[in-house]
C-alpha cells in the first residue's frame, strides 16, 4: 500500500484489528447508553471517529439512529467531528418513543456535535448537502432498512457526498439482502474493496442466551467494512452468497405483482401456522390477515389477481424535453 489513500486504509485496518481484540474504546452501557449494535461495531466507529476528527471538512453520517447508541457514542469520542444521524423513526418504534430518547441522550451525554436529521433516509440522501453543507462524509454507517433496494440506495445516493478516503460500515450483514447489495455495489463501483466482514451463526433473536451474549460483545448480526482502493492495492473480496438466495429475489417479483402483495408477511405467518398444524396460531394469524385486508380492502378490490403493473397512468411515449 503505497499511495496516499492507503495510508488512511492502513489506519482503518489497524482500527479494525484493535477493535477485534479490545471491543469498545469507551463503554458507556453502565451509564445507560445502550442499543442494538454489537460492542465491536461501536468500538470501530469510535476509533474511526478519532482518525477522521483530524481530516479537514470530514463528518460522520449514519442511516438508522434507533435510540442513538452509535450516533452518541461516536460523537462523544471525537468532539471535533460533526456527526449526523438520519431517521424518521417509522420502524422499530411501536411506542413512538425513540425520537425523545435520542434527543435526551444527546443532551444528557453532552454530545454537542451530534445532529439528528428527522427524515426518510432516501429524501435526506437526495438533498444531503442541505444538511451537511460542504462537508464530506468520512465515516458512513448504513443501518437502516435491510431490504435489497434500500441497502443499495443508501450506498449509491451517498456517493457524491463521500470523502475521497471514506470508509463505509454496513451493519446487519447476516441478512442475504444486505450481503447481495454489498456484492452488487462492489461490482458496480470497483474503486471500493471489502476490507473486513464478520457474521454471527444466526440472528440474535434466534440465539441462546450464552451465544447471544458472546455476539453482543462482537459484531452482533454481522458487519461489512468497505474502503476506497482506486489503485487496487487490496485483493478483490466479496461477501459470501449462494444461488439459493437469488431465488428470494425472483420470489419478490412473483409476490409483488399479486393482488394482496402488501399482505405477504401476514399471509406467510398464516401459512406457517397451517403447515405446522398449530390451530391457535392459525386462528390468530387468520384474524390478523383479515384485519389487514379490511384496512385496505377498497384498494385491493381494484386490482387483478395477478400481474398488477400499475402502469395505467404512465406515459406511452415520451422524449427528453432537451432532445
Amino acid at each position: 500500500m503505497s499511495n496516499a489513500n492507503s495510508i488512511t486504509n492502513r489506519k482503518i485496518f489497524d482500527a479494525i484489528r484493535e477493535t477485534e481484540h479490545d471491543g469498545h474504546l469507551t463503554d458507556r452501557r453502565s451509564e445507560g447508553l445502550s442499543g442494538l449494535s454489537g460492542a465491536r461495531t461501536v468500538g470501530l466507529l469510535q476509533r474511526l471517529a478519532k482518525i477522521y476528527e483530524d481530516v479537514p471538512d470530514a463528518c460522520y453520517l449514519e442511516i438508522g439512529v434507533f435510540q442513538g447508541l452509535t450516533l452518541v457514542s461516536t460523537a462523544l469520542e471525537a468532539p471535533g467531528l460533526p456527526c449526523f444521524g438520519i431517521d424518521n423513526f417509522a420502524t422499530l418504534d411501536p411506542g413512538g418513543e425513540n425520537r425523545a430518547i435520542v434527543d435526551d441522550r444527546i443532551d444528557r451525554f453532552g454530545a454537542r456535535n451530534a445532529e439528528l436529521i428527522n427524515s426518510d433516509f432516501e429524501v435526506a440522501l437526495e438533498s444531503l448537502g442541505d444538511h451537511i453543507g460542504d462537508r464530506r462524509v468520512g465515516i458512513y454507517l448504513v443501518d437502516g432498512p435491510h431490504d435489497y433496494r434500500s441497502q443499495l440506495i443508501c450506498l449509491t445516493l451517498a456517493q457524491r457526498f463521500l470523502h475521497e478516503n471514506a470508509v463505509i460500515i454496513i451493519d446487519d450483514a447476516n441478512y442475504p439482502d444486505v450481503r447481495w447489495s454489498t456484492r452488487d455495489f462492489l461490482l458496480a463501483f470497483p474503486e471500493y474493496r471489502l476490507a473486513f466482514d464478520s457474521y454471527s451463526t444466526d440472528h440474535p433473536a434466534n440465539l441462546g442466551a450464552v451465544e447471544k451474549a458472546a455476539f453482543e460483545e462482537a459484531w452482533l448480526n454481522g458487519i461489512h467494512v468497505l474502503v476506497r482502493d482506486p489503485e487496487n492495492d487490496l485483493a478483490p473480496m466479496m461477501p459470501p452468497t449462494t444461488d439459493t438466495e437469488r431465488d428470494l429475489y425472483l420470489n419478490e417479483w412473483l409476490a409483488h405483482r399479486l393482488r394482496l402483495a402488501e399482505l405477504a408477511p401476514e399471509a406467510l405467518i398464516l401459512a406457517d401456522a397451517v403447515v405446522s398444524g398449530d390451530a391457535a396460531a392459525k386462528q390468530a394469524a387468520g384474524e390478523t390477515l383479515a384485519a389487514a385486508y379490511a384496512n385496505n380492502q377498497s384498494e385491493f378490490e381494484t386490482r387483478h389477481k395477478d400481474r398488477n403493473v400499475y402502469s395505467a397512468s404512465l406515459p406511452q411515449s415520451r422524449f427528453n424535453p432537451a432532445s
